[in-house]
């Protein structure tokens, strides 16, 4: 027994020690839940995002594995992050110096995106490349002279005349025509029927980012709806300490639940529809961090379609028809309880606002459209449970009334924000039990963010229709 004891700690050790040799800002690992652990210590200007795209786990796990996070990422701070190999490998990858590598030393305010045009490459080959976040002062590598030697000898010419800028993409543009034209091209970027996607992005840039990624292997028949879940951090709730006791589970799971649930059922009829989170993409966490990373979010006016328009009058006229008695007040209560309401809905405001989302890299959508072949994008912006303890029916029997307030916005694939506001569905029951209160209310969610979705034969008018 104690040779085996031996044996095994020697083993740990060994282990132990191949990890801190692997991982240089590793303190060492841990088991937790029979698991094993990479110690790490947070730097300064890293982001949570940026921890979790380095090592290839959701944000949502980090929260779940270290609670503390949900206050916030701080320096200095020690975290547990899953023990994986190939993402611990990746994360610590550093491109060998090399003369046929091109190097730039990042400023202050510089981006990928921004470094990608610069150096007229693809963001995700930057990614490649580096598979770090930017920080000022360090170097990354930005191009390979090796793999563009053959085509800058045609271009050699332009290079040695004065005005460098203009001439270089006067070049690149006469030179790459021929291969935009032919019709592999144009058919393996954009195979759809329809032209709404075609004037998104021009040719040749589609060309440089098809060739920095696979992209995503969409259904030519039908139009795509992307879904971006809301953020970890934008969940707010009074009653997670309840439902987890009574589910049996941490508290930081009961988030988790709420977010992923009302993601999954987000499924848009007659569109295809494209799941960032606990879909099939590849690239999934990597792409909804830079999502997060490229919005940022503010109070603004709700804005309503037609299709939302009809529904709040339909919701208007049905609560002006059930003005009840206090008789059936009190049944009407009672249906509430046993998940009977007809008021799904708060009665609708006019000058209500919603926490919506601004895009704050131009090359955001440009990326999507082209990798994922978007037509529609559908943000949950902020998702809120708030339990109302003045109205509740059987305070003893913990008989409370819970209100889920949602907000979210919709885009079109050229960045044209198409709908946007916050909504409130009323749930009265003594049920505490996570499964039985989302299985009552995300169907009821989900429905309302459906309306306000154009139907999949929706042609946008032109300009000239819409005068």
């Amino acid at each position: 027994m104690l040779k085996k004891l031996f044996t095994l700690m020697l083993v740990l050790g060994a282990v132990q020690g191949t990890l801190i040799a692997g991982v240089q800002d590793s303190l060492g690992v841990t088991k937790i839940s029979n698991k094993l652990h990479v110690r790490y210590m947070v730097e300064p200007s890293e982001t949570l995002y940026g921890i979790s795209t380095k090592y290839g786990i959701s944000a949502d796990d980090l929260i779940e594995i270290n609670p503390e996070l949900e206050y916030g990422l701080k320096v200095g701070q020690i975290i547990n992050i899953p023990y994986n190999p190939e993402s611990i490998a990746r994360s610590r990858k550093v491109e060998p110096k090399s003369d046929n590598k091109v190097y730039h030393k990042v400023q202050p305010g510089d981006t990928y995106y921004s470094l990608a045009r610069k150096y007229n490459t693809t963001l995700d080959q930057l990614l490649k490349w580096n598979n770090m976040e930017l920080k000022a002062g360090q170097e990354i590598v930005v191009g390979d002279s090796s793999q563009t030697t053959a085509t800058s000898a045609t271009t050699t010419p332009t290079n040695t005349t004065p005005t460098n800028t203009t001439p270089t993409n006067t070049t690149t543009t006469v030179t790459t025509p021929p291969v935009n034209t032919t019709p592999t091209n144009t058919t393996t970027t954009t195979p759809k029927n329809t032209n709404t996607q075609t004037p998104v992005v021009k040719a040749v840039d589609s060309v440089k980012v098809v060739a920095g990624y696979e992209p995503y292997p969409f259904n030519p028949d039908f139009k795509q709806v992307l879904v971006i879940p809301f953020d970890p951090y934008l969940y707010f709730s009074d009653a997670d300490d309840e439902i987890a006791a009574r589910s049996n589970m941490m508290r930081t799971k009961v988030r988790q639940v709420f977010r992923r649930r009302l993601n999954a059922l987000i499924d848009a009829r007659g569109y295809e529809t494209i799941h960032l989170l606990g879909g099939d993409v590849k690239d999934s966490i990597s792409d909804l961090n830079k999502i997060y990373t490229g919005v940022n979010y503010s109070y603004m006016g709700e804005l309503k379609n037609d299709r939302l328009k009809d529904a709040d009058a339909a919701i208007l006229a049905q609560q002006k028809n059930n003005k009840a008695t206090p008789k059936e007040w009190i049944n009407k209560q009672k249906d509430k309880v046993q998940g009977n309401s007809m008021d799904a809905y708060d009665q609708p405001n006019e000058n209500e606002k919603y926490f919506g989302v601004t895009v704050k890299n131009p090359e955001l959508f440009e990326y999507f459209n082209n990798k994922y072949s978007v037509d529609y994008y559908v943000f949950v912006t902020q998702f809120e449970v708030k339990t109302n303890y003045e109205h509740c029916l059987d305070r003893s029997a913990g008989n409370y009334e819970r209100t889920f307030t949602t907000h979210y916005c919709i885009f079109d694939n050229k960045g044209n924000r198409i709908a946007g506001e916050q909504f409130q569905t009323h749930y009265n029951s003594n049920a505490n039990y996570i499964m039985t209160i989302v299985a009552d209310n995300m169907p009821k969610v989900v429905d309302r963010i459906m309306i306000a979705l154009p139907p999949p034969n929706y042609t946008a008018p032109t300009p000239a229709e819409q005068k």
